[in-house]
């Protein structure tokens, strides 16, 4: 008899703890706060709205104590005030399951239940009213009248599937449409999708999208998915509830009514991570029963550049903009001086007569020019003109420029040069703030007008070496009509185009000031750096040497080159398709990053943004030049 005893108090005693154990209003185990908006407007003070759940405030004799986290590190409380004397207006809608599971009692008991929310709503607030079962019906648009409310929920009938994505998707629009009002949607479903044309991702982007938290209920029954409730509520920063039976849903929506009297606004300072989206986690305690919720808000201080997730930049707010600028202006600075000095120890030193020719050409300027540039232009230009000359950077900036056929001299063109490098770089990190890419600019403006030089010397001398053959032939015809080379030069210079006719104007200057022939040719020979020039110099100083007819000797030659040339047409387009495969695959990566930089901007900022996707840009442009190299040797024929 006694064991009989012990053993009903041991049952009633885990009923007692069971009982004690069991959620109020049949809310999840847990007790999720529910972000209501965050409000950063006052950055970098950031105010958050949270509504707590009842089962924390019922019996509770303490205001809540309220902790916040950013981004995993704690941050200190500013305020935490209630707001139920000051609640703005609410847009509520009410979305509810009329599938035909719904027939009979259980869309009674919700018809009761959503009469009973409306009419525990304050002034001001407004509610819709959409039902969804194959189909999605708004039954009620906002309003707060509650007979119209009354008779639009009395109408529900229930019959059909479950659309529950298509009808989270169409309740989210439109509390997105609501601007400057706090919104909150509600929604009741006691079966799992059969019937929707969107997916569960397409319905938590609409919701995120609103700013609108879920109160998710669940009607139990064996169809219902909890697992698709819990997932639309938490991510909208809401809750799940869950009921056994329909008749405590009255219930359940007037502590869901009552809850959102229950609304506190928390302030904080925020850290101004150097992230793009600030991740809050807010946690309430109320003797001992705590709650959680989280908010992802975008971070105020970065910016899109070029649109929506591409180019993102922190802005700087503490820095002065004039501190700003002479930072920006003493790195380049350091930048393009470390780089001249990398540059300053390639070239060999200069012999002595190179230094003589330099002390020369400082004289004759000085000599010649009547007025000395001043200021700060003037000293950084007689600072170039010093350094460069020195180091032996002048003597083959010059020779690149008579080359290039440009009527510029070396020390402007180096001026120019370096004073395009500085205003590049300080421009851009001006205008973009990004250290990283103004370098790159600062890199690409150094190079490129080196390589576009290199280009018009290599087009100039192509030039000339089309007009050579002619030049030959009509060189011959004038030694056999009986004139000397000096005459055919003359008539070369009378009929022949630039850049022929330029140079051997020059050619024909230099013979008359007492230079030989054969040294004025060698010399143009050695400023156009024409491999088939030389060997029409080195023909003619070998006849004058050893005599000989010199007007075969120029057509052999002539001939020669023309033949040369038709092979070398030949042979580029039977290389053509080789070429054209180089330039695709060279250039086919460029065009796919900007494509998707387009398409899907947040997906290839990772690339930009994190230490794994810099180090694969790095790998990738070396391995692209590596492979145009390779390309290049392989479709390049020497003849």
């Amino acid at each position: 008899m006694r064991a009989r005893r012990r053993m009903v108090l041991v049952a009633l005693a885990f009923a007692m703890l069971a009982a004690g154990a069991a959620p109020a209003s049949g809310a999840e185990a847990g007790g999720a706060l529910v972000a209501q908006k965050a409000d950063t407007s006052a950055f970098p003070t950031v105010a958050l709205t949270v509504t707590l759940p009842l089962d924390m405030l019922i019996g509770g004799a303490a205001e809540p104590r309220f902790e916040i986290t950013e981004n995993g590190e704690r941050r200190d409380v500013i305020a935490a005030t209630p707001l139920a004397a000051t609640r703005a207006p609410m847009d509520v809608v009410l979305l509810i399951d009329t599938s035909g599971s719904m027939w009979g009692a259980p869309l009674q008991d919700v018809k009761r239940a959503a009469m009973v929310f409306v009419g525990a709503l304050a002034e001001g607030d407004e509610v819709a009213v959409v039902s969804f079962d194959t189909n999605v019906e708004m039954v009620s648009g906002f309003t707060a009248d509650t007979e119209a409310l009354g008779a639009a929920i009395e109408r529900l009938e229930a019959s059909g599937n479950t659309a529950l994505y298509d009808g989270v998707v169409s309740a989210a629009g439109m509390l997105a449409a609501r601007e400057g009002r706090d919104r909150v949607l509600i929604l009741l479903c006691d079966g799992e999708e059969n019937a929707s044309g969107n997916t569960l991702s397409d319905a938590v982007s609409r919701l995120r999208e609103s700013g609108a938290p879920m109160y998710a209920i669940g009607l139990e029954t064996p169809e219902m998915d909890r697992e698709v409730l819990a997932t639309l509520a938490t991510q909208s920063g809401g809750r799940l509830m869950t009921v056994a039976d329909s008749g405590e849903l009255e219930r359940l929506y007037a502590d869901i009514a009552r809850e959102l009297t229950t609304q506190y606004e928390v302030s904080y300072t925020s850290a101004a991570p150097n992230t793009v989206d600030l991740d809050i986690e807010v946690a309430a305690t109320v003797d001992g029963r705590a709650g959680t919720t989280r908010f992802v808000v975008d971070n105020p201080y970065f910016e899109q550049a070029a649109g929506e997730g591409e180019g993102v930049t922190p802005a700087s707010p503490v820095a002065s903009a004039a501190l700003a600028a002479l930072v920006v202006f003493l790195a380049f600075v350091a930048v393009f001086l470390a780089a001249w000095a990398v540059m300053s120890l390639m070239p060999s030193a200069p012999s002595r007569i190179n230094e003589l020719h330099f002390y020369d050409q400082l004289h004759g300027a000085e000599d010649t020019t009547t007025t000395r540039a001043a200021g700060v232009t003037g000293v950084i230009r007689e600072a170039v003109a010093a350094v460069a000359g020195r180091r032996g950077l002048t003597p083959l900036v010059h020779r690149k420029l008579e080359r290039a056929g440009l009527p510029l001299r070396a020390v402007e063109y180096m001026y120019l040069h370096f004073i395009g490098v500085i205003a590049a770089g300080m421009i851009v990190q001006l205008l973009v703030g990004s250290l990283w890419f103004s370098l790159l600019v600062v890199i690409v403006a150094t190079l490129l007008p080196i390589l576009l030089l290199e280009s018009a010397i290599t087009r100039r001398r192509h030039a000339f070496e089309e007009q050579l053959p002619d030049i030959l032939s009509m060189m011959a015809s004038s030694l056999r009509a009986g004139w000397g080379v000096q005459q055919s030069i003359d008539l070369v210079v009378q009929e022949i185009g630039d850049p022929a006719s330029n140079e051997f104007r020059r050619v024909q200057a230099e013979s008359r000031l007492g230079l030989s022939v054969e040294e004025a040719l060698d010399k143009m020979a050695e400023r156009l750096d024409s491999e088939d020039f030389r060997w029409t110099v080195t023909a003619i100083a070998i006849q004058r040497e050893v005599g000989g007819n010199l007007a075969e000797v120029l057509d052999l030659v002539a001939n020669t080159m023309r033949q040369r040339a038709e092979l070398r047409r030949h042979i580029r387009a039977l290389t053509s398709e080789g070429r054209l495969s180089a330039a695709i695959l060279f250039v086919l990566p460029f065009f796919m990053m900007g494509l998707l930089l387009l398409v899907n901007p947040g997906y290839m900022g990772q690339l930009f943004t994190t230490s794994m996707g810099i180090g694969l840009l790095i790998v990738g442009a070396v391995l692209l030049a590596v492979g145009g190299v390779w390309l290049r040797k392989a479709s390049e024929v020497e003849i």
